[in-house]
């Protein structure tokens, strides 16, 4: 009996779990260039069950499953839509790769495009951390207009300027989420990216489509209450066990 509360135990932990990654992809729809978060879950050893007859052999009965719990967490890269916002400093990045910035803890990445001008005439994105070049932190010419070309060259009014600095990994997945919708690498170097282009005036929008979050929502949310209700099931058959069971008259 102790095994069915175990089980239903271990699965309303993972799917509190996942009900969480759908919370934070939820909140994060109309962030630029956020990248949903997925989870794979993983069931505990099966165990076989047998049914022992008097005087026969046991006969089985199939498998009995003794929980699950959530594996692993993975980002999602896949490309959001790309929509026009007519800011000079919007960016977007269309294929591959991601952009540097310098922070105090060293070099982060981003797909989040949304870029803006410091008292220094520094591109930088929101938190105030500079947007890097193929030579460093990218500075503008005050009182000329910025051009960037799909391949992160800028110019302003016809001056070439530095060119933006677009990096890849091997395998994004390994990216580790660090807040403020960057990444930071831990396992293996970026390379300069091939195959991108990027569109001055856009923004890349989160690829969370809301309304398949939704619908995981609800069938986590009944998965959850069913479970539940296997809990309280157990729990009344034990009370009545352990109160009633035996009793006399």
């Amino acid at each position: 009996m102790f095994k069915g509360v175990y089980t239903a135990a271990s699965s309303m932990i993972t799917l509190q779990e996942k009900m969480n990654l759908i919370s934070n992809n939820l909140a994060n729809v109309s962030t630029s260039g956020y990248k949903k978060d997925e989870g794979i879950q993983e069931s505990f050893p099966e165990m076989l069950i047998s049914r022992l007859e008097k005087g026969k052999r046991s006969r089985e009965l199939g498998s009995l499953g003794t929980g699950v719990q959530l594996e692993q967490t993975y980002t999602d890269f896949s490309q959001g839509t790309i929509q026009y916002t007519g800011n000079r400093l919007d960016l977007a990045i269309e294929g591959d790769g991601f952009f540097v910035v310098q922070t105090p803890n060293g070099l982060r990445y981003t797909r989040n495009g949304n870029f803006t001008l410091n008292d220094q005439g520094i591109i930088v994105t929101n938190q105030g951390y500079p947007l890097m070049g193929e030579d460093g932190p990218l500075q503008t010419i005050p009182g000329r207009g910025v051009t960037i070309t799909g391949n992160g060259q800028l110019f302003f009014d016809g001056l070439q300027g530095g060119r933006i600095l677009i990096v890849d990994f091997p395998e994004p997945e390994l990216l580790n989420k660090i807040g403020e919708n960057l990444y930071a690498s831990e396992y293996e170097p970026e390379t300069l990216a091939d195959s991108f282009a990027i569109r001055q005036g856009y923004l890349e929008n989160s690829n969370v489509n809301i309304v398949q979050e939704m619908v995981k929502m609800i069938q986590v949310n009944r998965h959850y209450e069913l479970n539940q209700r296997v809990i309280t099931t157990y729990d009344l058959t034990m009370d009545k066990a352990v109160n009633n069971v035996g009793n006399i008259g």
